[in-house]
């Protein structure tokens, strides 16, 4: 991919970053983490 045709994709709709998924304690939840991406891709 060139930088103009990712210029392109990126000007043609919503850019998200995923949000790493914490517990209380600071440990990762993959579980969560994972929905969350599944979210995210369509």
């Amino acid at each position: 991919m060139t930088p103009q045709e990712l210029k392109s994709i990126m000007g043609s709709g919503l850019l998200s970053f995923p949000i790493t998924d914490f517990d209380e304690q600071g440990n990762f939840r993959p579980k969560t983490y994972i929905e969350r991406l599944e979210w995210l891709a369509p």
